[in-house]
C-alpha cells in the first residue's frame, strides 16, 4: 500500500472536522495521532467490539454498518476523507462498538487513541476541548439526520400501532421546590463543584411545566435549552393527531440543547410526558459556558456530550427497528 504523501498534522490541517484549530493546536493534536494503513476489505472496527479510540480517514472509503435483529446489516454511511469514524469512543470509557466500518479499498486513517485523548482533556489542552466540542455538534448533526429517516420510514409504514395520543392534562404547574439543592443529586452534574453548579443555575431560570405543555414543535427554532430536575419529557414527531414517540427524557436529561447550538430547527416536537420542573437556560449564557477553555467548561462538555451519546444510542437503536420493519414489511408485499 503506498504511503501518505503529507504529514499526519498537513492532513489534520487539511480535515474539515478539525477546521478550527490553530497550527499550534494541530501539531499538538497530530503529536498524539498513529498512521494505519487497512486492506480491502478489512475492518477498522467490528460491531460488540470495546471502543478504544477513533480514525479520521485520510485515504479511501469506508463503509459503515449496524446489523439488524433478525441478520443481515443496515448500511449507515459511506465515508471518505476528512471524515471521523468510531468518535464514540472518545466519549464513553468503556463502551462498545455500535456499528462496523470496513475499508472500501485500500484505506489509510488517522488512529486516536482514547487514553491520550483524556490525558489532554484533563490538562485543559485548547485542541481537545475543540475537538471535545466538534464532536457534540457531529453527534447532533447525526441525531438530527437520523430523527429524519426514521419520520420517513414512518410514514411509508402509515401503521396507526407507531402512532399514540399526545400526553394531556389539566393546565397546573408542579409543586414548588429547592431545585439548587436538588441538583447535585442529577448525574449529569455529580462532577461538578458546588461553584460550577452555582455557575450553571445562575444561567437559567426554574420554569415550571404542566402535563401535555408543548415546549417545541418540529420544525420550529429552539428558544432555551434545558435540564429536566423533576418529572419527563417526550420526544416526538406529530402525525396528524398523534404522536411517534422517539424518547422520554427524565430527571437529569438535556432537552432542545442540539437546536441550540446547531442553530437548527428542533427535530421533533418536545412535550410533557407529566407535570414537570426543567432549569431553562439562557442560551447566549448556555453556548459561552459550553465554549470555555477552563475546568467549567470541560465539565458541561462532557455532560452534554454523555447526553448526545445516550440520545444517539436510542436514535440509532430505534430507527434499526423501523427499518428491520421496513425490510420485513417490503418481503410481505413482494
Amino acid at each position: 500500500m503506498p504511503g501518505m504523501d503529507r504529514s499526519i498534522a498537513d492532513v489534520v490541517a487539511a480535515a474539515p472536522f478539525y477546521r478550527d484549530l490553530t497550527s499550534e493546536e494541530v501539531a499538538e493534536l497530530a503529536a498524539g495521532l498513529e498512521l494505519r494503513r487497512f486492506a480491502p476489505g478489512e475492518a477498522l472496527m467490528v460491531q460488540g467490539a470495546v471502543s478504544d479510540g477513533a480514525y479520521l480517514i485520510a485515504s479511501g472509503s469506508v463503509g459503515v454498518a449496524a446489523r439488524l435483529p433478525g441478520g443481515g446489516e443496515a448500511a449507515i454511511a459511506e465515508l471518505g476523507p476528512g471524515d471521523l469514524v468510531g468518535e464514540m469512543a472518545l466519549l464513553m470509557r468503556g463502551g462498545k462498538r455500535t456499528a462496523t466500518a470496513r475499508a472500501r479499498g485500500e484505506v489509510e486513517a488517522l488512529f486516536t487513541d482514547r487514553r491520550y485523548f483524556e490525558a489532554a482533556l484533563h490538562l485543559l489542552r485548547p485542541a481537545s476541548l475543540k475537538v471535545l466540542r466538534r464532536l457534540g455538534l457531529t453527534m447532533a448533526e447525526r441525531l438530527r439526520a437520523i430523527r429524519i429517516r426514521g419520520r420517513a420510514l414512518v410514514e411509508a409504514a402509515a401503521r396507526e400501532t407507531q402512532l399514540r395520543a399526545p400526553p394531556d392534562g389539566e393546565a397546573r404547574a408542579p409543586a414548588s421546590f429547592d431545585v439548587r439543592a436538588f441538583l447535585p443529586i442529577l448525574p449529569c452534574v455529580a462532577d461538578f463543584s458546588g461553584e460550577e453548579i452555582d455557575l450553571l443555575f445562575a444561567a437559567a431560570r426554574v420554569e415550571p411545566v404542566p402535563r401535555g405543555a408543548s415546549l417545541v414543535e418540529e420544525g420550529q427554532a429552539m428558544d432555551a435549552p434545558r435540564l429536566v430536575v423533576r418529572g419527563a419529557l417526550l420526544l416526538g414527531q406529530r402525525h396528524g393527531e398523534r404522536v411517534h414517540q422517539l424518547d422520554i427524557l427524565g430527571p437529569g436529561r438535556f432537552a432542545g440543547v442540539a437546536p441550540v447550538l446547531e442553530g437548527s430547527p428542533a427535530a421533533s416536537a418536545i412535550i410533557a410526558a407529566e407535570d414537570s420542573v426543567l432549569l431553562a437556560f439562557d442560551p447566549a449564557r448556555f453556548v459561552a459556558l459550553w465554549g470555555g477553555q477552563d475546568r467549567m467548561a470541560l465539565r458541561l462538555l462532557e455532560a452534554v456530550n454523555a447526553d448526545l451519546v445516550l440520545s444517539l444510542n436510542t436514535a440509532s437503536n430505534h430507527l434499526t427497528r423501523l427499518t428491520a420493519q421496513a425490510r420485513v414489511r417490503g418481503l410481505a408485499e413482494g
